[in-house]
C-alpha cells in the first residue's frame, strides 16, 4: 500500500473508528481490574470472558459469512496463539491488577509493539538496525522509569507485580512474530481471532468446571459481572473496528490505535478508579510514545506487514 493511497483512504470516519478502537482497548484493562475485585478467581474470570468473547466472534463470523472449520494442521497454530494472545495475558492482567493501577498496566502492555520489533530480527537471525535498537532502548527506559522508584519501598515495592505485568507485552509481542511467520494463508483476520478465542475457551473451560465458582449469578449481580460483560463488549467493538480499519486504510494505520489505547487506558483508570500518577509515570508515558513512533516508522519502511491484531492492541 502506497503512502498516497493511505492518505486518500483515511477519512474522518476511519479516524473516529481508530479512536473508538483504542478507547475500547484501554477500557478493557480497567474492566479486568473491576472484575478482579469481586469474589471470582482469576481462572473463572478468564474462562467466563472467553466463553462470551468466542460466542460473540462466532456470531460476527456467521453474520459476515466468514465461518470456517479449522483443519488439523491449523490446530497447533491456534493453540499457540490462544495461549500467547489470551490465556497468559488475561491471567497476568488480573493478577497484576491486585496491586497495580489500570493506567500502569496499560502503559506496560503498550510495550507490545516494541517487544515485537525486538523479537522479530532475533528469531529471524538478522542484525538489529539502529532504529530498532533505539525503539527497544526507549521502551526499556520507560519501564525502568516506572520500576526504579519502587526500589525505595520495603520488599522492593510493587516490582514483583510489575514483572507479572511485563508478561502481557511479552506474550503479545511474541505472538505477533509467531503469527507473522505462520499465519495460515487461507484465514482472514476475523477467522483468526474467532478460532483463537474458541480454542482458548476450550483450553480454559475445564478449569471453570473443576476449580472455578461456576457461572455468574444474575440474581446477585456485582461489579465483577459488570466488569466481565463490559470487557467482552469492548473487545468485540474493538475487534470489529479493527477489521473495518484494515479494510479501508491498511495495517500500518490501524497500529496507531496503540497511541490511543496508551492515553485512554490511563484516562479510564483516572475516571473509574480515581487513580493518580506522579510526574515520573507521565514522563515514562512520553518516552514510550516516542518508542512507538520509532516502531511505526520502522514498520512503514518494512515490507509485508501482516495484519496481526496483537502487535497493536488487546
Amino acid at each position: 500500500m502506497t503512502p498516497a493511497r493511505t492518505r486518500r483512504t483515511v477519512s474522518m470516519g476511519t479516524l473516529s473508528l481508530l479512536i473508538l478502537m483504542g478507547s475500547m482497548w484501554g477500557l478493557q484493562f480497567s474492566m479486568l481490574k473491576l472484575a478482579g475485585r469481586g469474589a471470582y478467581s482469576d481462572l473463572s474470570i478468564v474462562a467466563m470472558s472467553l466463553v462470551l468473547l468466542s460466542s460473540a466472534f462466532l456470531l460476527v463470523s456467521w453474520a459476515s459469512g466468514e465461518l470456517f472449520r479449522p483443519t488439523r494442521r491449523q490446530i497447533p497454530f491456534f493453540v499457540v496463539t490462544a495461549v500467547l494472545g489470551y490465556i497468559l495475558p488475561l491471567i497476568a492482567t488480573l493478577h497484576a491488577s491486585d496491586r497495580l493501577e489500570a493506567g500502569i498496566i496499560t502503559i506496560v502492555a503498550c510495550l507490545a509493539p516494541v517487544v515485537t520489533l525486538a523479537a522479530a530480527p532475533t528469531l529471524a537471525a538478522e542484525r538489529i538496525s539502529l532504529r530498532q535498537a533505539l525503539a527497544v532502548a526507549l521502551g526499556c527506559a520507560s519501564v525502568l522509569m516506572i520500576m526504579l522508584p519502587e526500589l525505595d519501598f520495603p520488599g522492593q515495592g510493587r516490582i514483583p507485580w510489575l514483572l507479572v505485568a511485563l508478561t502481557i507485552p511479552v506474550c503479545y509481542g511474541l505472538e505477533s512474530v509467531y503469527v507473522s511467520r505462520f499465519w495460515p494463508q487461507d484465514l482472514t483476520p476475523l477467522q483468526l481471532v474467532t478460532g483463537e478465542t474458541l480454542v482458548a475457551t476450550i483450553l480454559v473451560a475445564p478449569a471453570l468446571l473443576f476449580w472455578g465458582e461456576g457461572l455468574p449469578n444474575v440474581a446477585q449481580w456485582s461489579e465483577s459481572e459488570t466488569g466481565i460483560v463490559i470487557f467482552v463488549a469492548a473487545g468485540v467493538i474493538e475487534g470489529v473496528a479493527y477489521f473495518r480499519i484494515i479494510q479501508t486504510s491498511g495495517v500500518l494505520f490501524v497500529n496507531f490505535g496503540t497511541f490511543v489505547g496508551l492515553i485512554t487506558g490511563v484516562l479510564w483508570g483516572i475516571l473509574l478508579f480515581g487513580e493518580r500518577h506522579g510526574s515520573v509515570v507521565w514522563l515514562a508515558t512520553v518516552v514510550l510514545a516516542a518508542a512507538l513512533i520509532v516502531v511505526f516508522r520502522d514498520m512503514a519502511q518494512s515490507r509485508g506487514n501482516n495484519p496481526c491484531r496483537h502487535g497493536q492492541t488487546r
